[in-house]
Order: C-alpha cells, then structure tokens, then sequence
C-alpha cells in the first residue's frame, strides 16, 4: 500500500507559525475559531493575501512540527515500510511555499526528502484501492476516498472531528489497526 502523509497541520505546525508571522495571539490548546471550519480565514486577524505573503522560503523553515507530529509518524512507520510511505502537500500561491516546504522535510524529515510530492491539484488523483491518505482536511479526505483510496482523518480543532482533537495519536492507532 502507498501511504500518503499530509503535512501541515498534520506533522507541521502551519497555524502556530502563520499566527506568530501575523504577531497575532494563537494557541491549539485553547482553540479560538469556529471549532470543524477549515477555511478559518474569514477570521483570522489578515487577509488571505497578507496570509500568503507571509508564506515564503523563510517562513516555511521556520515552522515547528506539531506537538503530536512524531507519534503520528511512527504510528504509520511501525504499519508501513519507509518506501511506501510519501509525504504529500499543496503549496500556499506564494512560490517560496514549494522551497520552503522541501527545505522544511530537509531539515526535519531528511530520510523523506525523496519522497516528497508537492501539488496543486487534488490529492485524489493518487486515490486507488491501495492507496491512504492521512490529512486533516475533511475535503481532501472525502474526495480521495470517493477515489477509491482508503483514508483517515487526523482529529484537529477545525475538522469534523475536532471533539477528538486531543486525542489524536489514539484516534490514528485505531484507525491504522482496522486498515492494516
């Protein structure tokens, strides 16, 4: 099976850095946006085009990984071979995102630098019956699984699974153990 791991708001920290750009207060443990909304851009304290101009090389660099990214990647690595296993992202419009992005797996995820797909087009054109997709995003999920692929959905305050936000890595482990 192909897994393909998803990276921001899954093993990196996007909201935390883009707040801390826009020197606007955010905090994941006390979540203050409409709790399963993706599209928290409508209120965030910036325009999507002062969001994206923050986006370039250096900003990507900077960014941490999430508090639970580590366990989420050794979950999937303890079901999965390394060589299986892709990280799959969309860049931000600003160009810097795709170099920030791959500097970013560079530095933090090295042994997946080659196995970093970047696209802006659906992830569902990867979807088949031996295919996974881990992501935090509920379209993304649905489109891919109505691909054909099979899916989890990593819990997260703006996602329909925020109730389980806390949870995360235990939510992962048991999705993981029906699939596998």
């Amino acid at each position: 099976m192909k897994v393909f791991l998803d990276l921001d708001g899954v093993l990196v920290d996007f909201l935390s850095g883009l707040h801390k750009a826009l020197k606007a207060p955010y905090s994941y443990d006390d979540y203050r946006y409409t709790k399963g909304k993706w599209d928290m851009f409508e209120e965030i304290p910036a325009t999507f085009d002062k969001c994206n101009d923050c986006c370039c090389t250096v900003f990507w660099m900077s960014l941490k990984l999430m508090h639970d990214a580590n366990k989420i990647l050794d979950l999937v690595r303890c079901n999965f071979p390394d060589e299986s296993i892709y990280l799959l992202t969309t860049p931000m419009l600003n160009m810097g995102s795709w170099r920030g992005k791959a500097e970013w797996v560079e530095k933090h995820l090295p042994k997946f630098s080659k196995r970093l797909i970047i696209t802006t087009t659906t992830k569902s054109l990867l979807a088949g019956p031996d295919s996974l997709l881990i992501d935090d995003r509920d379209q993304n999920v649905e489109e891919f699984r109505a691909a054909g692929g099979k899916t989890i959905l990593v819990p997260r305050p703006w996602n329909k699974l925020h109730a389980s936000a806390w949870e995360t890595v235990d939510v992962v482990k048991r999705e993981l153990e029906r699939l596998t």
